[in-house]
This record gives C-alpha cells, sequence and structure tokens, in this order.
C-alpha cells in the first residue's frame, strides 16, 4: 500500500505543480471523450502527456493536442479492443442478471463478471502508461506487458486501483476536481506505477527483460 501511495502522491505532486496544463489538458480530454468518436485518441494523447511530464519534461498543452494528432491511428487500435472487450463483459453482466434474476449462482457469476471487467479497466492504465515506455508505441506490446506487470504486482495493482477509485470519488463530491483533473491524475498515476514497478524489477533482477519493448 505504501508503494502505491507514493505513486499518487507522486502523480497528484505533478498535477499540482504544472496545474493551468494539468486542468486544461484535463478538460480537453473530457471535451473530445464526450465526443465518442474522438475519445480514443484523446486518452492515448492524455497519457502521452502524463509519461512527459512524469519524465519531468517540458510539457504544454500543445503536446497534448500533438499527440492526439499524432496518436490518432494507435488510438483508434487500442479504442478498437476496448470497444469488443467492453461488449462483451458489459453484455455479459446485463445478460447474467436477466437471466439468473437475483439467484445466488447469478449473483456470484456476475460478480464474476464485474471482476473481470474492473481488471480490464484497470489494466487499461498500465496499457496505455506503457505505450511511451516502448521503442515504437504497439497496443499488443504494451498490453502484454501490462498483464505481466499486473500480474506480477497484485497486492500493488489493487492499492493503486483502490487509492485512484477513492480520490475519484472524493473529488466526485466536489464535482469540479474530478472533472478538472480526474482525467490526467490517472494518467500520470498511471506513468508513474509503470516507472515504479520498472524500477523495482531493475532493482531486483537488474533488467527489464520481462518486459518487451
Amino acid at each position: 500500500m505504501s508503494e502505491a501511495w507514493g505513486v499518487v502522491r507522486a502523480a497528484l505532486r505533478d498535477t499540482w505543480r504544472d496545474l493551468f496544463v494539468t486542468a486544461v489538458v484535463s478538460l480537453s480530454w473530457l471535451g473530445l471523450t464526450l465526443a465518442v468518436v474522438t475519445a480514443p485518441p484523446a486518452a492515448v494523447a492524455l497519457f502521452y502527456v502524463g509519461n512527459r511530464l512524469a519524465h519531468e519534461e517540458p510539457t504544454g498543452v500543445r503536446d497534448f493536442w500533438h499527440g492526439f494528432r499524432r496518436f490518432w491511428g494507435l488510438g483508434w487500435r487500442w479504442g478498437a479492443l476496448q470497444i469488443a472487450v467492453l461488449f462483451v463483459l458489459v453484455g455479459d453482466v446485463i445478460l447474467t442478471g436477466r437471466l439468473t434474476g437475483s439467484s445466488d449462482v447469478g449473483r456470484l457469476v456476475q460478480g464474476l463478471y464485474l471482476a473481470l471487467l474492473a481488471a480490464w479497466l484497470l489494466l487499461q492504465v498500465y496499457t496505455l502508461a506503457f505505450l511511451f515506455e516502448l521503442e515504437e508505441p504497439s497496443v499488443r506490446t504494451a498490453l502484454r506487458n501490462g498483464v505481466v506487470m499486473m500480474g506480477k504486482n497484485p497486492v500493488f495493482s489493487l492499492a493503486l486501483g483502490f487509492l485512484l477509485l477513492a480520490l475519484l470519488a472524493a473529488g466526485t463530491l466536489l464535482f469540479f476536481l474530478t472533472s478538472a483533473l480526474g482525467g490526467v491524475l490517472v494518467a500520470l498515476a498511471g506513468s508513474h506505477a509503470v516507472l515504479n514497478r520498472l524500477a523495482a524489477h531493475r532493482a531486483s533482477v537488474g533488467s527489464t527483460q520481462m518486459y518487451r519493448e
């Protein structure tokens, strides 16, 4: 829990340190997400900015729009995968509830699908962050690395997911905070989490061969 909190604290620090940039970028991402068709490239551009900030590179609002244009195709490759997986998982949750009613077995199966859905969404935080730690951004490689990272760090990942959910829920009580800063906070937390776990892996085995570059 302490390492996950360190990651979230670093994300909060970076969000506050460049508050104008992070607020404008997060609101831009929110607007493009609401437009639906621009949502996947906007998500990738958001994590592109998060990666730059986590690496302490000079970053401005223009970098978000640069990433949005540059990674449009990459964003939609990632987005197409999300549509397919979420269609199956959300559909299974709904159908299970309708077909089994309120039976114990039905609730158990529905809970399993909800757990898979939550795990998939958390995996995307790693996946999008990993895109920009690769020599050449690749959805397939980033997803594979994200799966490995979650599998190697289950407690860290659960703690990270819980802390992010708690912060976003608290920010919802003050609506403007979550809407203005929630997106970039998650992107920064994902970038810091990947950097943190890669550093821990290097320290323990001396390389990152487990992760593809």
